[in-house]
Protein backbone atom coordinates (compact mmCIF):
# COMPACT_ATOMS: atom_id res chain seq x y z
CA UNK A 1 0.00 0.00 0.00
CA UNK A 2 1.43 3.38 -1.04
CA UNK A 3 1.73 6.35 1.32
CA UNK A 4 -1.11 8.19 -0.48
CA UNK A 5 -3.37 5.15 -0.29
CA UNK A 6 -2.57 4.75 3.40
CA UNK A 7 -3.41 8.40 4.10
CA UNK A 8 -6.66 8.12 2.15
CA UNK A 9 -7.65 5.01 4.09
CA UNK A 10 -6.72 6.67 7.40
CA UNK A 11 -8.62 9.92 6.74
CA UNK A 12 -11.71 7.96 5.71
CA UNK A 13 -11.48 5.98 8.95
CA UNK A 14 -11.09 9.17 11.01
CA UNK A 15 -13.97 10.92 9.24
CA UNK A 16 -16.16 7.91 9.90
CA UNK A 17 -15.17 7.71 13.58
CA UNK A 18 -15.78 11.43 14.13
CA UNK A 19 -19.04 11.30 12.12
CA UNK A 20 -17.89 13.88 9.60
CA UNK A 21 -19.38 14.02 6.12
CA UNK A 22 -19.72 16.29 3.11
CA UNK A 23 -22.51 18.26 4.77
CA UNK A 24 -20.21 19.07 7.71
CA UNK A 25 -17.55 20.35 5.30
CA UNK A 26 -20.12 22.64 3.66
CA UNK A 27 -21.15 23.97 7.06
CA UNK A 28 -17.52 24.78 7.91
CA UNK A 29 -17.19 26.72 4.65
CA UNK A 30 -20.34 28.60 5.63
CA UNK A 31 -18.73 29.50 8.98
CA UNK A 32 -15.63 30.83 7.23
CA UNK A 33 -17.61 33.91 6.16
CA UNK A 34 -18.10 34.81 9.82
CA UNK A 35 -14.79 33.71 11.37
CA UNK A 36 -12.18 34.73 8.79
CA UNK A 37 -12.21 38.40 9.98
CA UNK A 38 -11.11 37.25 13.46
CA UNK A 39 -7.91 35.56 12.31
CA UNK A 40 -5.50 38.18 13.70
CA UNK A 41 -7.32 38.23 17.03
CA UNK A 42 -7.03 34.43 17.14
CA UNK A 43 -3.28 34.56 16.50
CA UNK A 44 -2.84 37.09 19.31
CA UNK A 45 -4.73 34.71 21.61
CA UNK A 46 -2.38 31.85 20.67
CA UNK A 47 0.63 34.05 21.50
CA UNK A 48 -0.88 34.89 24.90
CA UNK A 49 -1.52 31.21 25.66
CA UNK A 50 2.05 30.23 24.74
CA UNK A 51 3.33 32.91 27.14
CA UNK A 52 1.50 31.04 29.92
CA UNK A 53 3.56 27.89 29.22
CA UNK A 54 6.53 29.02 31.33
CA UNK A 55 8.39 25.72 30.84
CA UNK A 56 8.00 25.88 27.06
CA UNK A 57 8.57 29.65 26.85
CA UNK A 58 12.08 29.19 28.27
CA UNK A 59 12.96 26.92 25.32
CA UNK A 60 11.48 29.02 22.50
CA UNK A 61 13.25 32.03 21.03
CA UNK A 62 11.62 34.76 18.94
CA UNK A 63 12.11 32.90 15.65
CA UNK A 64 10.43 29.80 17.13
CA UNK A 65 7.46 31.89 18.24
CA UNK A 66 7.13 33.28 14.73
CA UNK A 67 7.17 29.72 13.36
CA UNK A 68 4.37 28.75 15.73
CA UNK A 69 2.36 31.83 14.74
CA UNK A 70 2.86 31.00 11.05
CA UNK A 71 1.75 27.39 11.65
CA UNK A 72 -1.46 28.50 13.34
CA UNK A 73 -2.08 31.08 10.63
CA UNK A 74 -1.94 28.35 7.98
CA UNK A 75 -3.99 26.03 10.16
CA UNK A 76 -6.71 28.69 10.54
CA UNK A 77 -6.99 29.05 6.76
CA UNK A 78 -6.99 25.32 6.01
CA UNK A 79 -9.46 24.56 8.80
CA UNK A 80 -12.17 26.62 7.11
CA UNK A 81 -11.44 25.45 3.57
CA UNK A 82 -13.51 22.35 4.29
CA UNK A 83 -11.19 19.98 2.40
CA UNK A 84 -10.67 17.14 4.87
CA UNK A 85 -8.88 14.68 2.63
CA UNK A 86 -5.56 12.80 2.55
CA UNK A 87 -3.69 16.06 1.88
CA UNK A 88 -5.24 17.60 4.99
CA UNK A 89 -4.26 14.59 7.09
CA UNK A 90 -0.70 14.81 5.77
CA UNK A 91 -0.69 18.51 6.64
CA UNK A 92 -1.80 17.81 10.23
CA UNK A 93 0.89 15.13 10.65
CA UNK A 94 3.48 17.60 9.36
CA UNK A 95 2.17 20.18 11.81
CA UNK A 96 2.43 17.68 14.67
CA UNK A 97 6.02 16.91 13.70
CA UNK A 98 6.96 20.60 13.78
CA UNK A 99 5.38 21.09 17.20
CA UNK A 100 7.17 17.97 18.44
CA UNK A 101 10.52 19.34 17.24
CA UNK A 102 9.84 22.71 18.89
CA UNK A 103 9.33 21.00 22.26
CA UNK A 104 5.53 21.06 22.54
CA UNK A 105 4.06 18.26 24.66
CA UNK A 106 0.61 16.64 24.21
CA UNK A 107 -0.52 18.78 27.17
CA UNK A 108 0.38 21.98 25.29
CA UNK A 109 -1.46 20.81 22.15
CA UNK A 110 -4.62 19.93 24.10
CA UNK A 111 -4.66 23.32 25.85
CA UNK A 112 -4.11 25.23 22.59
CA UNK A 113 -6.92 23.38 20.78
CA UNK A 114 -9.16 23.95 23.80
CA UNK A 115 -8.50 27.70 23.65
CA UNK A 116 -9.16 27.64 19.90
CA UNK A 117 -12.45 25.83 20.48
CA UNK A 118 -13.57 28.36 23.10
CA UNK A 119 -12.56 31.23 20.82
CA UNK A 120 -14.59 29.91 17.87
CA UNK A 121 -17.59 29.08 20.06
CA UNK A 122 -17.67 32.54 21.63
CA UNK A 123 -17.47 34.28 18.24
CA UNK A 124 -20.24 32.13 16.74
CA UNK A 125 -22.46 32.73 19.78
CA UNK A 126 -21.95 36.48 19.28
CA UNK A 127 -23.05 36.14 15.65
CA UNK A 128 -26.09 34.07 16.68
CA UNK A 129 -27.18 36.72 19.20
CA UNK A 130 -27.02 39.39 16.48
CA UNK A 131 -29.06 37.35 13.99
CA UNK A 132 -32.79 37.85 13.46
CA UNK A 133 -33.35 35.18 10.81
CA UNK A 134 -34.24 31.81 12.40
CA UNK A 135 -32.98 29.86 9.40
CA UNK A 136 -29.53 31.48 9.62
CA UNK A 137 -29.42 30.88 13.37
CA UNK A 138 -30.17 27.18 12.84
CA UNK A 139 -27.44 26.99 10.19
CA UNK A 140 -24.93 28.55 12.57
CA UNK A 141 -25.84 26.12 15.35
CA UNK A 142 -25.45 23.14 13.04
CA UNK A 143 -22.17 24.54 11.72
CA UNK A 144 -20.90 24.96 15.29
CA UNK A 145 -21.51 21.26 15.97
CA UNK A 146 -19.62 20.37 12.77
CA UNK A 147 -16.73 22.66 13.72
CA UNK A 148 -16.37 20.98 17.12
CA UNK A 149 -16.23 17.58 15.42
CA UNK A 150 -13.50 18.82 13.07
CA UNK A 151 -11.54 20.21 16.03
CA UNK A 152 -11.81 16.79 17.69
CA UNK A 153 -10.37 15.23 14.54
CA UNK A 154 -7.51 17.74 14.51
CA UNK A 155 -6.71 17.02 18.15
CA UNK A 156 -6.90 13.27 17.50
CA UNK A 157 -4.35 13.45 14.67
CA UNK A 158 -1.95 15.84 16.44
CA UNK A 159 -1.90 13.77 19.65
CA UNK A 160 -1.58 10.50 17.71
CA UNK A 161 1.67 11.84 16.22
CA UNK A 162 3.23 11.82 19.71
CA UNK A 163 1.97 8.28 20.38
CA UNK A 164 3.24 7.09 16.99
CA UNK A 165 6.64 8.68 17.65
CA UNK A 166 7.03 6.72 20.89
CA UNK A 167 5.84 3.53 19.17
CA UNK A 168 8.35 4.02 16.35
CA UNK A 169 11.13 4.45 18.90
CA UNK A 170 10.24 1.09 20.44
CA UNK A 171 10.13 -0.52 17.00
CA UNK A 172 13.56 0.87 16.11
CA UNK A 173 14.97 -0.75 19.24
CA UNK A 174 14.17 -4.16 17.82
CA UNK A 175 13.22 -7.30 19.71
CA UNK A 176 16.40 -7.50 21.80
CA UNK A 177 16.43 -3.76 22.43
CA UNK A 178 12.88 -3.90 23.82
CA UNK A 179 13.81 -6.96 25.90
CA UNK A 180 16.84 -5.20 27.41
CA UNK A 181 14.75 -2.06 28.02
CA UNK A 182 12.15 -4.15 29.86
CA UNK A 183 14.84 -5.82 31.99
CA UNK A 184 16.41 -2.42 32.77
CA UNK A 185 13.05 -1.06 33.94
CA UNK A 186 12.49 -4.06 36.22
CA UNK A 187 16.02 -3.86 37.65
CA UNK A 188 15.59 -0.12 38.21
CA UNK A 189 12.31 -0.74 40.05
CA UNK A 190 13.97 -3.44 42.20
CA UNK A 191 16.86 -1.13 43.08
CA UNK A 192 14.48 1.70 43.95
CA UNK A 193 12.52 -0.70 46.17
CA UNK A 194 15.77 -1.83 47.82
CA UNK A 195 16.76 1.80 48.51
CA UNK A 196 13.30 2.46 49.95
CA UNK A 197 13.56 -0.61 52.21
CA UNK A 198 17.08 0.41 53.25
CA UNK A 199 15.89 3.88 54.23
CA UNK A 200 13.07 2.41 56.32
CA UNK A 201 15.53 0.10 58.14
CA UNK A 202 17.95 3.01 58.61
CA UNK A 203 15.15 5.14 60.08
CA UNK A 204 14.38 2.33 62.54
CA UNK A 205 18.04 2.22 63.64
CA UNK A 206 18.09 6.01 64.10
CA UNK A 207 14.98 5.77 66.29
CA UNK A 208 16.72 3.05 68.33
CA UNK A 209 19.80 5.29 68.64
CA UNK A 210 17.59 8.18 69.76
CA UNK A 211 15.98 6.01 72.47
CA UNK A 212 19.45 4.89 73.62
CA UNK A 213 20.58 8.52 73.96
CA UNK A 214 17.43 9.39 75.92
CA UNK A 215 18.19 6.52 78.31
CA UNK A 216 21.75 7.86 78.56
CA UNK A 217 20.27 11.13 79.86
CA UNK A 218 18.36 9.21 82.54
CA UNK A 219 21.61 7.54 83.63
CA UNK A 220 23.24 10.87 84.31
CA UNK A 221 24.97 11.81 81.07
CA UNK A 222 22.73 14.83 80.54
CA UNK A 223 25.00 17.00 78.37
CA UNK A 224 26.17 14.20 76.09
CA UNK A 225 22.68 12.64 75.92
CA UNK A 226 20.89 15.85 74.95
CA UNK A 227 23.43 16.75 72.26
CA UNK A 228 23.39 13.21 70.83
CA UNK A 229 19.57 13.07 70.90
CA UNK A 230 19.33 16.38 69.04
CA UNK A 231 21.74 15.01 66.45
CA UNK A 232 19.63 11.85 66.13
CA UNK A 233 16.47 13.91 65.51
CA UNK A 234 18.29 15.96 62.89
CA UNK A 235 19.41 12.83 61.03
CA UNK A 236 15.93 11.27 61.39
CA UNK A 237 14.39 14.38 59.83
CA UNK A 238 16.77 14.23 56.86
CA UNK A 239 16.16 10.48 56.46
CA UNK A 240 12.43 11.24 56.33
CA UNK A 241 13.06 13.88 53.65
CA UNK A 242 15.13 11.38 51.66
CA UNK A 243 12.39 8.76 52.07
CA UNK A 244 9.73 11.17 50.76
CA UNK A 245 11.97 12.12 47.81
CA UNK A 246 12.45 8.45 46.89
CA UNK A 247 8.68 7.80 47.06
CA UNK A 248 7.99 10.80 44.80
CA UNK A 249 10.68 9.58 42.39
CA UNK A 250 9.13 6.09 42.22
CA UNK A 251 5.74 7.68 41.49
CA UNK A 252 7.18 9.54 38.52
CA UNK A 253 8.44 12.77 40.06
CA UNK A 254 11.93 14.23 40.02
CA UNK A 255 14.49 13.13 42.59
CA UNK A 256 15.66 15.85 45.00
CA UNK A 257 19.47 15.73 45.06
CA UNK A 258 19.43 18.15 48.00
CA UNK A 259 18.05 15.33 50.17
CA UNK A 260 21.34 13.41 49.88
CA UNK A 261 23.35 16.51 50.74
CA UNK A 262 21.10 17.25 53.73
CA UNK A 263 21.71 13.75 55.15
CA UNK A 264 25.49 14.21 54.91
CA UNK A 265 25.16 17.68 56.44
CA UNK A 266 23.02 16.41 59.33
CA UNK A 267 25.42 13.53 60.08
CA UNK A 268 28.38 15.92 60.14
CA UNK A 269 26.55 18.39 62.40
CA UNK A 270 25.72 15.54 64.80
CA UNK A 271 29.38 14.51 64.88
CA UNK A 272 30.39 18.12 65.52
CA UNK A 273 27.89 18.44 68.39
CA UNK A 274 29.21 15.29 70.08
CA UNK A 275 32.85 16.27 69.45
CA UNK A 276 32.27 19.64 71.12
CA UNK A 277 31.85 17.77 74.42
CA UNK A 278 34.97 15.64 73.95
CA UNK A 279 37.90 17.77 75.14
CA UNK A 280 40.47 15.12 74.23
CA UNK A 281 39.82 15.59 70.50
CA UNK A 282 42.53 17.63 68.72
CA UNK A 283 41.62 21.14 67.60
CA UNK A 284 42.55 20.27 64.00
CA UNK A 285 39.81 17.62 63.92
CA UNK A 286 37.21 20.10 65.18
CA UNK A 287 38.30 22.70 62.62
CA UNK A 288 38.07 20.12 59.82
CA UNK A 289 34.49 19.31 60.89
CA UNK A 290 33.63 23.02 60.81
CA UNK A 291 35.08 23.33 57.29
CA UNK A 292 33.15 20.25 56.11
CA UNK A 293 29.89 21.67 57.52
CA UNK A 294 30.58 25.00 55.80
CA UNK A 295 31.26 23.32 52.44
CA UNK A 296 28.24 21.00 52.70
CA UNK A 297 26.03 23.94 53.68
CA UNK A 298 27.25 25.89 50.66
CA UNK A 299 26.65 22.92 48.33
CA UNK A 300 23.20 22.31 49.85
CA UNK A 301 22.27 25.96 49.30
CA UNK A 302 23.32 25.88 45.63
CA UNK A 303 21.54 22.57 44.91
CA UNK A 304 18.36 23.71 46.68
CA UNK A 305 18.40 27.02 44.78
CA UNK A 306 18.55 25.20 41.44
CA UNK A 307 15.74 22.84 42.49
CA UNK A 308 13.48 25.73 43.51
CA UNK A 309 14.29 27.58 40.28
CA UNK A 310 13.49 24.48 38.22
CA UNK A 311 10.22 23.97 40.13
CA UNK A 312 9.14 27.57 39.42
CA UNK A 313 9.82 27.08 35.70
CA UNK A 314 7.59 24.00 35.58
CA UNK A 315 4.76 25.79 37.36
Amino acid sequence: MTVTATLEYEIERLLRLHQLGRRDAERIKFLANYLKPYKEEFLRLIEEVIQKFTDLRQELDESDLQKVKKEFSQWYDRLFEGNYDAAYLNYLLSMGEKFFQLGFSPHHIIVLIDYARNFFNSKIFEVIREQKDEETIEKLRSALKSLNKVLDLNLDVLISYYVDSETKLLLYLGRWGRFILGIAKKVGLMLDSAILAGLIILAAFIIYLFITDILHIAQGGIAHGIIAALGDLLILWTILELLNSEIKFMLGGEFAVSSFVSVALAATIREALITSLQHNKPIEFKISLAVIILVLGFVYGIVKWFEVKSSKKRS
